[in-house]
């Protein structure tokens, strides 16, 4: 305390200048951290415990950077500016966590939150979420303590909740803790007791840890907004979070860029630090891998495991867990999450996800579980992947998923567990991801067998002659393998076989005839098997209700197709081949899912039938097949709510892997890549993106298009137009440009304001790239039709000149978020006057040499009136 009084003094007596009042402050701030960590260290010493590393550096720092404040009187302003920089980051990087036995640079993070979070007079409830065994009670616990130290509060306590929570058990665990006496069986006076008692506890914390389900705080008594009360939760359910209002603090397993050195590192600790063999430390690192950065799992195995440093203790521990077993702690703890599923269709269908090798989006993992066939299929497909949308949630909420945004996926030791479920039953035979080069031994296949998952190995070989006799098995997955050949006699004896998933084995050529003899079958899965040429007749499969033959290298429909007549799905995308002249898909009247997108010369009478059809994806043979079908099909109340149709005058190549539907459900795109000289393109009523690419006869987008009314367009795309002069020719005689029509652009503002947004005001997304005729793209007849617009890309257009032209006005479109200009040489004007849209940092402009000057940007009125008014509200509130 010393140096910083005499920094002070030396600071106020020489009037050095206000960067020098600003380091003696920064000072007198950093000597109250640097005791803070010496006061922690001299505990940590008390308990025989090591700091991080990176403390004593800190410290170290410090004492350089105060050498150098106590000769400030020879400083210059700018050294002294320099130096309040450096003390200033040297103060924001104080080691929040000092002891070493916190491991992780996440945990550091979480800790800073749950302080900022207690700091704030908004937040009463701290919600630590994570799955099971990543750490929520012990980050908890560290808080507590924490908090005790630093006597930031004036009371802290902690109950343990559970499974068994009750109110009137949770009241008097909480009386016990402040040493209150509660009286009577009714749960409204004693909340109203534990209230009043609360309340005089003023400033206190509340951690209840382990939280299973929603708790009604005012029923238990908890005063919160009362006298600075904060409560923190543990749990492992987000949903619970979510109900009671909690700011989330979301905890994951070690990982990041450092997963390997904080799971080694956290191994060895609770290990004890210790010299092993090169070999024994190999197998080592192995087995402390596969716990996938569990805290938990890492600590029980470096309990088990210490003082073993023969080889032979960790082969073994390798093999258990090859072989999914697990210690029971671990186990036991992550089986909790799956006991809460209360509802048996959820655990069936978590256990279901355990068979599949992981996978990526939500509508993939939704798809699984629909074709798990555990939906009841009374059902629409709409309602059916809403319901799998809500299990796939539900299974995220328990901890059973994880959700990186990205991707989502099954936590190893959490697929461990649903396998060591499975397997318990005897009836399942589950080995994904063993790097098994061939299929079990014969002798585990066994009579009683229902479900057998060997996905995700790299099983080649299937011996001649295998034949496992599983009468019973109804479930058989071999997906993610490199199978080259299934011996004839490798299914006759599973008669009872429902689902047969042989997805991505792209080596396998060919299917055995004793398929076609599988009666029971409901989903056959053959996606990406991209060197399968031959699949056997299937007309006798009666009862199969998905076939999935996409990606695969078949030249025709697989034989007796049209019997099928309970299909529901068929997927052929990137199968290309003609179909038979026969109509072989008009049988298919139960149909809900057709991708057919990639198979030449479709036929409006193909699919007239099909009136229950929801998503459908098609290229159609001819104008007047596409035509007949927008015109009877699309355009009458029975049509599919998804749709993607191409019009192509040869082989389609998709750009995109589109899917057909996404969570709403309502994909409907029309993508053209044809000349279309002759006769008009007619727009389904209801389509929302719009997409035309390849063609070299169009002066104006409306060239070919008809429609009696636009569409509600959201997005339109356009490229390689080569003729392309205007977007639209607004002339009289287009029906795509009737609602817009005008005169003069002077009599363009009193149309009726009705008809006028009619084409465009929907649209959301435009894109135009390589037309290198266009000079002008939005005519200012076209622009206050836009202003649902959120981004406009404009790429390679040789000719552009001018994005909004001779608008004398300023240019506000109070949605656009972005405008994308690239590869553009003779573009020199983007708008005339100042561009007003929702974004300071819409504009995007790369490679447009002869751009005069960069149009100023402005919010618009209505997002400054709505921050106006938010900010207004938050002033109301605070």
């Amino acid at each position: 305390m010393t140096n910083t009084m005499h920094i002070g003094f030396v600071a106020s007596e020489h009037g050095v200048s206000g960067g020098s009042n600003d380091i003696g402050r920064l000072i007198r701030q950093l000597n109250q951290l640097e005791e803070d960590i010496k006061d922690q260290l001299r505990l940590l010493e008390l308990r025989v415990k090591k700091p991080k590393n990176k403390v004593h550096r800190w410290l170290n720092e410090l004492k350089g950077l105060k050498r150098r404040a106590g000769d400030m009187n020879r400083l210059e302003s700018s050294q002294i500016q320099t130096l309040t920089e450096e003390l200033e980051k040297h103060e924001a990087n104080k080691p929040v966590v000092v002891s070493n036995e916190f491991v992780g640079e996440d945990f550091e993070d979480y800790v800073k939150k749950i302080w900022k979070l207690l700091g704030d007079d908004k937040v009463f409830i701290i919600g630590i979420h994570g799955m099971g065994g990543v750490g929520k009670t012990f980050l908890a616990t560290y808080m507590e303590n924490e908090i005790k130290r630093k006597k930031a509060f004036n009371h802290v306590s902690w109950v343990t909740v559970s499974h068994d929570f009750a109110v009137f058990k949770l009241q008097q665990q909480i009386a016990e803790r402040m040493g209150v006496n509660l009286y009577g069986d009714d749960e409204r006076t004693r909340a109203t007791i534990l209230a009043s008692e609360l309340e005089k506890i003023e400033n206190s914390v509340l951690i209840l840890d382990d939280v299973w389900s929603y708790i009604d705080i005012e029923k238990v008594g908890i005063p919160l907004k009362m006298n600075g009360i904060k409560l923190i939760i543990t749990s492992r359910l987000k949903h619970v979070c979510q109900q009671m209002d909690c700011h989330i603090i979301k905890m994951g397993c070690l990982g990041g860029n450092l997963f390997y050195a904080e799971v080694w590192e956290l191994f060895w600790l609770k290990f004890g630090y210790h010299e092993f063999p090169t070999e024994v430390e190999e197998i080592a690192k192995s087995v402390i891998y596969k716990c996938n950065g569990l805290p938990l799992a890492i600590n029980v195995m470096a309990r088990t495991m210490k003082g073993k440093d023969d080889i032979q203790w960790w082969k073994y521990a390798v093999n258990k867990l090859e072989y999914l077993e697990m210690e029971e702690e671990t186990l036991t703890v992550l089986k909790r999450s799956y006991d809460y599923l209360t509802d048996k269709v959820l655990q069936k269908c978590f256990l279901h996800c355990a068979l599949l090798p992981e996978f990526g989006g939500k509508i993939t993992w939704a798809t699984k579980v629909v074709e798990s066939g555990m939906l009841s299929e009374k059902k629409s497909l709409k309602e059916m992947i809403d319901e799998g949308f809500v299990i796939i949630d539900k299974l995220i909420q328990h901890s059973l998923l994880l959700d990186s945004g990205l991707v989502i996926q099954m936590h190893g030791l959490v697929r461990n567990m649903a396998c060591h479920i499975l397997n318990e039953s005897r009836s399942c035979m589950v080995k994904c991801h063993h790097q098994l080069i061939k299929i079990p031994d014969m002798r585990e296949w066994t009579a009683d067998l229902k479900i057998v998952s060997l996905a995700g190995n790299e099983i080649e070989e299937i011996a001649e002659g295998t034949s496992p006799e599983c009468p019973s098995l109804t479930t058989l997955i071999l997906s993610f393998n490199r199978i080259i050949h299934i011996p004839e006699s490798f299914f006759t004896c599973m008669n009872a076989l429902t689902l047969l998933d042989l997805s991505y084995n792209d080596t396998l050529t060919s299917l055995p005839n004793s398929l076609s003899n599988l009666k029971s079958l409901i989903s056959l899965l053959l996606r990406g098997c991209s060197q399968l040429r031959y699949i056997p007749p299937l007309g006798q499969l009666q009862k199969l209700s998905k076939l999935d033959i996409s990606d695969c290298s078949i030249n025709q429909v697989p034989l007796g197709l049209e019997n099928l007549i309970n299909l529901k799905w068929l997927d052929l995308f990137r199968t290309f081949f003609r179909l038979p002249d026969q109509n072989v898909l008009s049988c298919l009247t139960n149909m809900q899912y057709l991708d057919v997108r990639d198979c030449s010369n479709l036929k409006a009478e193909d699919v007239k039938r099909m009136r229950m059809l929801e998503c459908f994806a098609g290229c159609f043979e001819g104008l007047d097949n596409y035509n007949n079908y927008v015109r009877q099909t699309l355009n009458k109340d029975y049509g599919p709510k998804a749709y993607f149709i191409i019009y192509c005058d040869g082989v389609y190549e998709d750009e995109d892997d589109c899917i057909l539907y996404k969570k709403e459900f309502n994909r409907r795109r029309l993508e053209i890549v044809e000349n279309l000289t002759e006769l008009p393109c007619l727009l389904p009523r209801d389509l929302e993106d719009l997409r035309v690419r390849e063609n070299y006869e169009w002066e104006y987008l409306c060239a070919a298009l008809s429609s009696k009314k636009p569409p509600p367009l959201k997005t339109i795309q356009i490229r390689y137009l080569a003729e392309l002069k205007r977007l639209f020719c607004l002339g009289n005689g287009c029906s795509t440009c009737t609602f817009i029509q005008s005169q003069h652009i002077d009599d363009f503002c009193i149309l009726n304001r009705q008809t006028r947004m009619e084409v465009f005001r929907h649209l959301k997304h435009f894109e135009i790239s390589r037309c290198n005729k266009i000079e002008m793209l939005f005519t200012p007849e076209l622009v206050s039709s836009l202003q649902q617009l959120k981004s406009i890309e404009v790429y390679g257009c040789l000719s552009i000149k001018e994005i909004f032209g001779d608008n004398p006005l300023q240019v506000e479109l109070s949605n656009l978020t972005k405008l994308k200009l690239r590869d553009l040489p003779e573009l020199h004007t983007v708008c005339k006057q100042d561009l007003v849209c929702a974004s300071q940092n819409a504009l995007d402009i790369e490679n447009c040499p002869n751009l005069k000057e960069r149009p100023r940007t402005y919010l618009c009125r209505s997002f400054l009136y709505s921050r106006k008014w938010m900010l207004s509200l938050q002033n109301i509130t605070n």
